[in-house]
């Protein structure tokens, strides 16, 4: 109780450093957290009241970690998640934002000793001097990093741009708790949506048939004191579309970020975390045409990217269409996988894909890697997987691929088709690369591993396993 009181006056206290309350005018399977889990999600929302939603506070500040770059001293906060019922239902996590500079000189000061740590990304191979309780180092051209010290709750550095520049004329979202019209925030054609640091965002961004919208910004949103399932930022039939720089919090069942039938969107920076069953992180659907996504860090329960096609009666079959991702890191938990293309597919195409420069720091249940699960009937084809680190220590997953019928899938079955698939500059303590095709009509083929390593050394032929139904899927030097 007194630890509950305690968190409450932290939580006030921070409500009036950072300003006052106000209100804002604002699967065939539905998505998931709507009708078709409904027992699900009533457990669920029960089991939040019990946890996550009960909290005074989901950010404290910390007294784990300092964090000064160029001499600036941050603000360090111990952040409530929410999290996985065998888990305890939440989660600790700190979190520190930054102006990102390349070359600044970065300094951690931890409360108490500790021998090993990791710095993520673990590629950038960036030199760290360890000083007693001091960790020094100077940050490369990237911007999100991830602390692990064994036994402890990690640190997570978010990186952005200065967007102040897009102040001016935009509906601003001051420091402070805003809530929105019946918990969502809808937003408006032709409009700037400006979030302080410091501003909360208390419920769900709705983007839905509307067009030239910026949400940018360094505040968050944040559900976990009043959690409600479903998906939580929504883009939906809309173009032109950036949001950049903010925090997403979602603290019940529901993908964090969600679109479909949207074209012309741009995403960078965004920090997410919310690490339950269902909580995919950046997730794409049918229609979906030239979105990227760039700078992200992905705090994941399920898989880090979900990219679907899961409805084709209420969305059309218009082609997933060239889209990417790259520079992004992902932190998930122990449902899903890293990056998931499928398993529902109900399009008429998904190509031309591409993410690059991806670093999986973190997946606890050792899921896959990259999959294609493919359930349904698109043609998948033309995607590129370049640069994708996995650095899960004893992970036996890389990369899966099948074409069935599964309980995802459509219930008038069709099957489809995966080829044109490229792997390059990729590693995974894993070694497995397994593959299934339906049928002689409907294979999965033509796939190549270029500079892979697996398990600590080059990818060999042998760890691919195939049914007979795959064809040209090849190990390179």
């Amino acid at each position: 109780m007194n630890n509950s009181i305690n968190q409450l006056k932290n939580y006030w206290i921070l409500l009036v450093l950072l300003g006052t309350v106000s209100t804002v005018l604002g699967c065939d399977r539905p998505e998931k957290g709507t009708s078709a889990n409904e027992g699900l999600l009533e457990r669920d929302l029960a089991r939040m009241a019990s946890t996550v939603g009960q909290l005074d506070s989901p950010m404290v500040k910390s007294l784990a970690y300092q964090v000064i770059v160029n001499n600036d001293t941050l603000d360090v906060w111990q952040e409530t998640c929410y999290d996985l019922a065998q888990n305890g239902g939440q989660t600790d996590v700190h979190t520190a934002l930054f102006n990102y500079t390349p070359g600044a000189q970065v300094k951690i000061i931890c409360g108490t000793a500790f021998s090993n740590f990791t710095l993520s990304p673990k590629r950038l191979d960036i030199p760290v001097v360890k000083n007693g309780n001091e960790l020094t180092f100077t940050i490369p051209e990237y911007y999100n990093y991830a602390l692990a010290i064994p036994g402890r709750a990690p640190l997570f550095l978010f990186g952005a741009p200065d967007y102040s520049a897009y102040k001016p004329g935009a509906v601003v979202f001051a420091k402070g708790v805003h809530l929105g019209v019946n918990g969502v925030f809808k937003l408006e054609s032709n409009k700037t949506y400006y979030l302080e640091e410091g501003a909360i965002l208390r419920g769900k961004v709705l983007i839905e048939n509307v067009s030239n919208v910026k949400l940018i910004g360094r505040g968050y949103i944040d559900d976990r004191t009043a959690p409600v399932a479903g998906n939580f930022v929504k883009v939906y039939r809309s173009q032109n579309v950036e949001l950049r720089g903010f925090g997403v919090r979602h603290a019940a069942l529901g993908w964090q970020v969600d679109m479909v039938n949207s074209s012309n969107v741009e995403v960078s920076h965004l920090n997410l975390l919310s690490f339950g069953q269902n909580n995919d992180g950046l997730d794409l659907g049918s229609g979906c045409q030239d979105v990227h996504f760039s700078h992200c860090f992905i705090g994941s329960g399920d898989d880090g990217f979900g990219w679907h096609a899961t409805n084709a009666a209420a969305d059309g079959e218009t082609p997933l269409l060239n889209c990417s991702a790259h520079d992004c890191m992902i932190w998930k938990n122990q449902v899903g996988v890293g990056i998931r293309i499928g398993s529902s597919l109900e399009t008429s195409s998904v190509e031309q894909l591409t993410f690059k420069d991806i670093d999986i720091a973190k997946m606890t249940w050792g899921g896959h890697s990259v999959a294609i699960p493919h359930s349904d009937w698109a043609d998948v084809k033309n995607i590129t997987f370049e640069g994708i680190r996995d650095e899960t220590a004893g992970n036996t997953r890389f990369v899966l691929m099948y074409i069935k019928q599964n309980s995802n899938s459509n219930p008038v079955y069709r099957p489809g088709t995966i080829s044109d698939i490229r792997f390059i500059d990729c590693t995974s303590s894993a070694t497995a690369a397994t593959f299934e095709g339906y049928d002689a009509s409907h294979m999965i083929k033509d796939v190549t591993f270029k500079n892979i390593k697996v398990g600590g050394r080059n990818m060999l032929q042998s760890d691919i396993v195939t049914n007979a139904f795959t064809s040209n899927i090849t190990v390179l030097d």
